[in-house]
């Protein structure tokens, strides 16, 4: 019995000192990356270790979803906003100049799992692995050259008479149920819109 309980004790011991250097390391990593990143606005951590997750635990109590919150930072230290996630630190931008600089002259790395749930949330296909998925950057470049004729303004110009076609024809319905008693689905409407603008410049589809 006095061995068992020895064993025991130095295994207890073993875990402790073990529990302890980990802990140890893993503090010290966190005051390595929050001084990394110390010189981005935002508001403070409300945890060492669990960083701003109190803040947003409070205001969803309150029914305010992450992005409201997001919105109001944004109004008090600006278009370049700092959060924490236990160990993970999650910046947001506002600013659309500055947004396209991240996402187009930096050439900044990918989050995998993040492009993976926005191109297959919950296993079923959203946005795939088209131009918006697309990791590699020399990809999506050549990618998106090919797009560029489609999207130039003076192409543009000549599918005003498709879009006021199709304006035209929403105003029309919509003035026929301004009753005042009838309920419209204006994002349904809209979503129509889109799909017959889509079909007439698109694909020549005239209903």
């Amino acid at each position: 019995m006095a061995i068992v309980a020895s064993v025991v004790l130095w295994i207890i011991i073993f875990v402790a000192v073990l529990l302890g250097f980990l802990l140890t390391t893993f503090s010290i990593y966190l005051v390595y990356i929050h001084r990394k990143y110390n010189h981005i606005p935002g508001p403070k951590r409300d945890s060492f270790f669990a960083g701003n997750l109190p803040l947003i635990r409070g205001e969803r109590e309150k029914g305010k979803l992450v992005f409201q919150l997001v919105e109001e930072l944004h109004g008090i230290y600006g278009p370049v906003v700092l959060m924490w996630s236990f160990c993970y630190p999650f910046i947001f931008v506002s600013d659309l100049n500055l947004a396209r600089k991240c996402l187009l002259s930096l050439n900044l790395p990918k989050n995998p799992e993040v492009y993976k749930k926005l191109g297959f949330p919950f296993g079923h296909r959203l946005a795939g692995t088209g131009l918006v998925t697309v990791m590699d950057h020399g990809a999506w470049q050549k990618r998106r050259s090919l797009l560029n004729p489609a999207f130039h303004r003076r192409y543009l110009m000549n599918l005003m008479s498709e879009f006021n076609s199709s304006c035209d024809s929403l105003l029309s319905k919509l003035d026929e149920l301004a009753d005042g008693k009838t309920v419209v689905d204006m994002a349904e409407e809209f979503s129509r819109v889109t799909l017959d603008v889509i079909g007439k410049v698109g694909f020549k589809y005239h209903n």
